[in-house]
């Protein structure tokens, strides 16, 4: 059954990339569309796991530091998800993205005792070749913005929030006895919901109603996916897969998935080098399977 869950939260991982693409193309042009894609999404997100906390009310105040350490993370990384494909290379910053969640597993071999052993290095060594032929597009050839500062600030603001996120989670369900995960992100998503909230209001809202109208589906569902996919992740940290399995299949799944999605609906050109790195992901997720 853990196996089964790794393979669900994998494809809701995924739909992020795509839902946060789908939304920046078809409103192209229009003004502040961020805000309003953020306030969606976290609403979505918060109404979940009010609800999941409701029907089991269990809390332990000493779980709010984590809360908070994970709110800090949780809503940098959900704010810049579409500012980082606005602003940069879809194909390079799917790639830092994915390497963030890498950044768990190597925390894991330092904190929580997560065995070392040639295997896992292999497997990690050939994850991140895997990321890089399935992303690289040769000289010359890279098509898409060019990254910028302001790229290369909002991926770095991904890439800590993500990995905060996924280190503050399973710390706390390792310190609780998986326990207090519905409070942890109830009062988390609390916090990123308000802060999205306000920054709405303060942004032109002009283009709001026909923004919502046409897409605010994708904000909606993409944290429907988000709620499944934390709750996945929680339940999983109480299971005996460990962190160097389950990181590097999330990030390795999803970018394949990711890519196969995008040489069929963007129609995108995908080179002879990335499916050989979509291949050597999958030896690289057997390795960390043993």
């Amino acid at each position: 059954m853990p196996y089964i869950y790794l393979v669900l939260a994998t494809f809701f991982l995924s739909f992020s990339s795509i839902s946060a693409s789908f939304y920046n193309r078809k409103n192209e042009g229009k003004r502040d569309i961020t805000p309003l894609y953020n306030l969606l999404q976290l609403s979505a997100v918060f109404i979940l796991w009010l609800f999941k906390f409701i029907l089991n009310p269990e809390f332990d105040l000493a779980v709010l530091p984590y809360s908070a350490l994970f709110a800090l993370g949780y809503t940098a990384a959900m704010m810049s998800i579409v500012s980082v494909y606005r602003e940069g290379p879809i194909m390079l910053s799917s790639l830092i993205m994915q390497l963030s969640m890498i950044s768990t597993t190597v925390w894991g071999f330092f904190f929580w005792n997560s065995p070392v052993t040639p295997v896992v290095i292999s497997g990690l060594v050939l994850v991140v070749l895997s990321l890089w032929l399935c992303l690289y597009t040769g000289k010359g050839k890279e098509q898409g913005k060019k990254f910028s500062v302001k790229w290369l600030c909002f991926i770095a603001v991904y890439f800590v929030g993500n990995s905060v996120c996924s280190i503050t989670q399973r710390t706390q369900q390792l310190d609780f006895n998986s326990s207090y995960g519905d409070f942890l992100m109830a009062t988390a998503t609390a916090v990123g919901f308000i802060v999205c909230l306000l920054l709405y209001l303060r942004s032109d809202k002009s283009d709001s109603k026909e923004i919502l109208k046409k897409t605010g589906y994708f904000p909606f569902i993409s944290g429907a996916l988000n709620f499944a996919l934390n709750l996945i992740i929680i339940i999983l940290a109480s299971t005996s897969l460990s962190p160097s399995l389950i990181y590097p299949v999330l990030a390795v799944g999803s970018l394949a998935i990711t890519t196969v999605f995008s040489v069929f609906i963007f129609k995108e050109k995908m080179f002879w080098w990335q499916w050989i790195g979509v291949s050597l992901g999958a030896v690289a997720i057997a390795l960390l399977s043993i």
